[in-house]
């Protein structure tokens, strides 16, 4: 029989106290069924574990579990200790006895259970999650005495294999709305309302003080604050036993906007109860802004007497709710899709026969569900396989959950922005979550999708075949796996797992996803190119450099944007790097082992690269440089994944060849390669602007960054290379050398000398001389301050070498630069000028500090100045000043340099042929025509002073021929 409907109107029209003490006893009935429920479904060493909870924090004794100290406050309100209390007491331990002190109050106002247990989603496996209610206003060494208490209660339950999380809970405070932060175990300030409305219809009261909110009918709850006060003051409840948390007319659309977000990050890991909530959360929200919560239907249905239990099951609520919703949508496809999340929630295979000869009633209502949705036989057969599907099944599976995740998310977006909802959710919680999201759930070109978020046990296959094959409409080669029986023959009916365009890819994406066991075989079909034996060696690398599984991430590793922290390069997989040499039959025609200038062919042995990343939030990323150039593109790919100077350590690298021969060679040579690179850019010595030289297959490149763009260069022959270190520097850009370039040439010892002084970021600018001296004449290199290099030869030696007049140049024109330059004054206008002499000593060469004076010999009488400036064209003219003696350029046009050589030639006291030097030139008049930067550096000024000495000299030797 239908108990009778409880009037839900004021207070002194319907609840009078019979009705009140009418509702207390439903309410208490419904507890008792759900407890009953709850122990039902443990096993008779779990039942004492919770039979005990009450008498452990009612009381505080030392030897039983969870004991801190005398301090830690107890004492449970409407507790009775009587004998069955005692007699379990004893159970646990033996000394047990009261030891009560009934002078102090009652600290702990209730222990509720709440969430899924003692419903119809109950398994083994679920925990319980417990609000330890205590009294407002505890002090907080109490606070922090009893949450060591709830601990250690926890780990003594886990003995039993049960899991309990406790929460303690001041009422008070949760209605001012203060509730913890984001954690691994709550939502934070994400849904404090909706949290309260889950609590409202599924918690079980274990012991204490009842909710308040039982005895307001749902009409009323608009009015919860008046009418509560009505009925504690007019003594129609005792405040003394009873809990209140608040009322819950409605929810605010913010926690909609918060908890979704909140549910698609626990997605991740538990997709199939995330999609039900996410499912339950669009429901409410296609409400709005007249939101029903479930919990006031619940209590609805309490006082119209509609005390089923199976409806009134907190799941079964959510189910029907969501049911509803997606009938009225006609989303018949999503329907199926929540019907498939309850199934796999409830975890109650129909197509297995019960454990035990009474079916549970759990069993009943699903048999019943499943029946109302038309489901058959094969189709609950195939959901009940689900921890054995394979890859195929589950990708399709994953595609749908994420399918209807993005669903979800698009209606959040939709949702916040249509009502302008302020997200219950703070800015710091919403990017860790964004954040998360984005490392699950972004595709892009080469990442590896994780694609089993819980829903299969094991995808490994027995057998594996990977062949490989010519896409005729793509003009690529791709890889695919195929799951493979034993015995059988690969065939077109065989089961594709993956594609890929690279077997790098192809493997980690299999290893990744637990496709590949230990146990794993492997046949390798239409690739001569590759081996089982090759395949094993790549598995092994990647189980080296990725062990798995990977441990969790905290919150805190998303406070901060991405960060790449390892790579792993593998060379040559699939690709011989001999194969000029193979075909004739042998493996090197010279002694030289470089594997980047290999053999008298100079061959670059490296001739493919897979790169594998992985990032601060374990995103996995692969690809694969196949072209001539695919070393350098791997190497600008590295580089970029951390830009230097921005004090960021570079991914930890990991370098291993894979194939037949000099993989030793390869390996260790492009390890050290690397190393050298990575101690330029990010050791903290050098500038960001540092040029790295290297060779390779016969030709000469340089690395430099410029802003966040690495620059690489290739240069045919040395003296292209030299003419590109003469290139403008708009920073100090020291140069570096691989271990093993130019070896025997001299801009390697010049670059080895000036390294160190050029390393420092405080650099003070010095320009560095370096000259070797031939039979008639001498090589020069200037390094100017900003690290440009200017290389000339000279004819000429004794009392006409160009080191005097070369220093007498420097000198004028840094005098000249400090007046331009306000900067300069800073250091007084002082640069200083290393001269040093190139000695070879055995195949290199040492640079030997030496003085040189700017003191002209005897024989240089005069100088020669020159200034440029902006013709009517817009190129240089230059004015020539030569003992007082002034030559135009406007004027003698093409024949000034001819006419300064004849002016020259009368000021010398021989027809001898030495070649002339300029003493100063003056640039001050046309910067913007030089330099885009709008300043001038030393080697702006010996450019121009090596053309015009050029031209002057050329005069001269003609006029004197003549």
């Amino acid at each position: 029989m239908k108990p009778h409907a409880i009037n839900p109107g004021e207070i002194s029209q319907g609840l009078d106290r019979q009705n009140l003490t009418q509702l207390d006893k439903r309410f208490v009935a419904i507890n008792m069924n759900r407890l009953e429920r709850l122990r039902n479904a443990l096993s008779e060493r779990q039942r004492p574990v919770l039979d005990a909870l009450p008498l452990l924090f009612h009381t505080n004794h030392p030897m039983m579990p969870g004991f801190v100290s005398r301090e830690t406050p107890s004492r449970l309100c409407d507790y009775t200790l009587g004998k069955p209390e005692m007699v379990l007491g004893r159970r646990i331990a033996r000394s047990f006895t009261a030891n009560l002190d009934m002078s102090q109050p009652e600290s702990i106002y209730a222990l509720y259970i709440m969430g899924s247990v003692g419903t119809i989603a109950q398994s083994e496996k679920s925990d319980l999650d417990i609000w330890l209610c205590v009294k407002p206003g505890l002090a907080p060494n109490a606070i922090a005495s009893l949450n060591e208490k709830a601990k250690r209660i926890s780990t003594w339950a886990m003995t039993f294999r049960l899991e309990v999380h406790f929460f303690l809970m001041d009422h008070e405070t949760f209605k001012q709305g203060h509730i913890d932060s984001l954690n691994d175990e709550s939502s934070g300030s994400a849904q404090r309302l909706l949290l309260l409305d889950e609590f409202y219809r599924t918690a079980i009261l274990v012991g204490g003080r009842k909710p308040l909110w039982w005895f307001v009918p749902a009409t009323q709850e608009n009015d919860y604050a008046q009418y509560t006060h009505t009925l504690l003051t007019k003594r129609f409840l005792r405040d003394d036993n009873l809990l209140d948390f608040g009322g819950i007319a409605t929810i605010p659309d913010g926690e909609f906007v918060g908890a979704g977000i909140w549910q698609l990050y626990k997605a991740i890991e538990s997709p199939y109860k995330s999609v039900l909530k996410l499912l339950s959360l669009e429901a409410y929200a296609g409400q709005h802004p007249n939101v029903e919560p479930l919990s006031l239907r619940f209590k609805a249905h309490v006082y119209a007497g509609e005390l089923d239990i199976n409806e009134l099951d907190g799941y079964m609520m959510i189910f029907r709710h969501i049911e509803q919703y997606l009938l009225t949508k006609n989303a018949t496809t999503r329907l199926e899709l929540a019907r498939r999340c309850f199934y796999f929630k409830v975890n109650k295979p129909l197509s297995k026969p019960p454990r035990s000869r009474e079916k549970s009633w759990q069993r009943c209502l699903l048999e019943r569900l499943t029946h109302e949705w038309g489901w058959q036989k094969q189709q609950i057969a195939m959901l009940d396989q689900r921890a054995h599907w394979k890859a195929n099944d589950v990708t399709e599976e994953r595609a749908l959950l994420v399918n209807e995740l993005n669903h979800s998310y698009r209606f959040i977006q939709d949702f916040a922005t249509e009502t302008g909802a302020v997200r219950a959710i703070s800015t710091e919680e919403l990017t860790i979550l964004g954040r998360k999201l984005q490392a699950t759930f972004e595709r892009r070109p080469g990442k590896v999708e994780w694609i089993n978020p819980n829903i299969s046990d094991d995808l490994s296959e027995e057998i594996i075949s990977l062949t490989e094959r010519y896409d005729n409409d793509t003009s690529v080669n791709v890889w695919t796996a195929y799951s493979h029986i034993s015995g059988s023959a690969l065939s077109s009916d065989s089961t594709a797992i993956k594609s890929t365009l690279s077997l790098i890819e192809l493997l980690l994406w299999c290893y990744v996803n637990g496709i590949i066991s230990e146990n794993t075989s492997f046949d390798v079909q239409h690739s001569p190119s590759i081996s089982d034996v090759d395949v094993r060696k790549i598995l092994a690398q990647l189980a080296q450099w990725l062990p798995l599984p990977l441990p969790s991430l905290s919150h805190k590793h998303f406070k901060q944007a991405a960060a790449p922290t390892h790579a792993l390069l593998l060379l040559n997989v699939g690709r011989s790097p001999t194969s000029r040499l193979d075909g004739l039959g042998i493996q090197r025609l010279s002694g030289q082992a470089d594997a980047l200038r290999y053999s008298g062919f100079k061959d670059n042995l490296v001739v493919s690269l897979d790169m594998i990343t992985r990032n601060s939030w374990d995103e996995i990323s692969a690809r694969r440089f196949d072209s001539k150039h695919a070393l350098l593109e791997a190497l600008q790919e590295y580089l970029q994944l951390c830009l230097p100077g921005t004090h960021q350590t570079p991914p930890s690298l990991s370098i291993t060849c894979i194939g037949a021969h000099h993989t030793t060679t390869i390996t260790n040579r492009i390890q050290r390669w690397f190393n050298e690179i990575s101690h330029c850019y990010y050791s903290g010595r050098y500038p960001a602007t540092t040029r790295y030289l290297f060779e390779m297959a016969g030709a000469y490149y340089s690395l430099q960054f410029r802003g966040p763009k690495l620059l690489i260069r290739e240069h045919k022959t040395r003296n292209l290379l030299i003419d590109y270190l003469g290139e403008e520097q708009l920073a100090i850009s020291p140069i570096l050398f691989d271990s093993r370039a130019l070896e025997s040439h001299p801009m390697r010892t010049i670059s080895h000398t000036i390294s160190g002084g050029m390393g420092g970021r405080n650099w003070s600018g010095a320009i560095h001389i370096f000259y070797r001296r031939y039979d008639i004449g001498m090589e020069v290199y200037v390094v100017d301050e900003m690290g440009s290099i200017t290389h000339r030869e000279y004819h000429g030696s004794g009392e006409h070498s160009p080191l005097k007049p070369l220093h007498q140049f420097l000198r004028a024109i840094i005098e000249r630069q400090t007046r331009l330059n306000q900067q300069l004054l800073y250091d007084f206008g002082i640069f200083p000028l290393h001269f040093y002499e190139l000695i070879k000593t055995g195949p290199r060469f040492k640079a030997a500090p030496k003085l040189v004076s700017r003191q002209q010999p005897a024989t240089a009488k005069f100088e020669v100045k020159a200034v440029a400036h902006k013709g009517s064209d817009g190129e240089l003219v230059f004015d020539f000043y030569c003992d007082d003696q002034e030559f135009l350029g406007r004027t003698f046009n093409h024949q000034l340099y001819m006419v300064v050589a004849q002016y020259i030639l009368k000021l010398r006291t021989s027809r001898e042929h030495y070649a002339v030097y300029l003493t100063d030139l003056d640039l001050s008049l046309c910067i913007p025509l030089l330099s885009d930067a709008g300043r001038l550096t030393s080697g702006h000024y010996l450019k121009l002073k090596d053309r015009l000495e050029f031209r002057l000299n050329h005069a001269i030797g003609i006029l004197l021929k003549t």
